[in-house]
């Protein structure tokens, strides 16, 4: 679900979301209701349970916890197994080994909402406040959290009733702002221009 304060009234509630800031995670994250594999089968398998280590990521600190998983029965998954989905307890499960709070993800989409954040900025200003708490876990690099908030970005339901408590449903004037995120430096190249530049061919 979108954060609290971008939350209409209209929009469905997948799930209670939880005061902030989050408890820890739990010492194991269990098999429940909601289920996930990458191949979207085999979710009905009762078969035996293995439980492996897995590292969740909140937005002050990250905590090594594990996670239990289930066998997928489709030989061609890729995946291999069935995982948690974790949304009950506000957790993006990544890929079984990274798994990242919605706290966390959430404090991005506000702080690019506000001012142009970008994803290198953001993992290193997260990085230093893990130092500085002193958790002995390192926070992720740039290239695994750019992955992981897109995944998350997809997931949400932003259903089409988008309006302004302020302006009325339908606004005269709506300004979107489509480089807030930006990209690393290393993706620059001479074709890449910004969308203020100048050419002949602007009106």
């Amino acid at each position: 679900m979108p954060p609290s304060w971008a939350h209409l009234e209209t929009d469905t509630k997948l799930y209670h979301k939880k005061p902030r800031p989050l408890p820890p995670p739990p010492l194991l994250i269990e098999l429940g209701e909601h289920m996930w594999c990458i191949c979207s089968s085999g979710l009905e398998n009762s078969g035996p349970t293995v439980i492996k280590s897995c590292t969740v990521y909140g937005l002050s600190d990250a905590h090594v916890t594990e996670i239990q998983l289930r066998k997928c029965n489709n030989c061609l998954c890729s995946d291999q197994f069935i995982s948690p989905d974790c949304r009950d307890i506000e957790i993006l499960n990544r890929n079984n080994h990274y798994l990242f709070t919605h706290e966390l993800l959430e404090y991005l989409t506000s702080a690019y909402t506000i001012s142009p954040t970008p994803f290198v900025a953001f993992v290193l200003e997260v990085s230093r406040g893990y130092a500085d708490n002193g958790t002995g876990i390192p926070f992720v690099n740039d290239f695994i959290f750019h992955a992981t908030w897109f995944t998350y970005a997809d997931l949400l339901c932003l259903e089409n009733d988008m309006r302004c408590h302020i302006c009325s449903p339908a606004p005269d004037n709506v300004i979107f702002d489509g480089v807030s995120i930006s990209f690393s430096c290393k993706q620059l190249c001479s074709s890449i221009k910004p969308p203020t530049a100048i050419s002949p061919h602007s009106e």
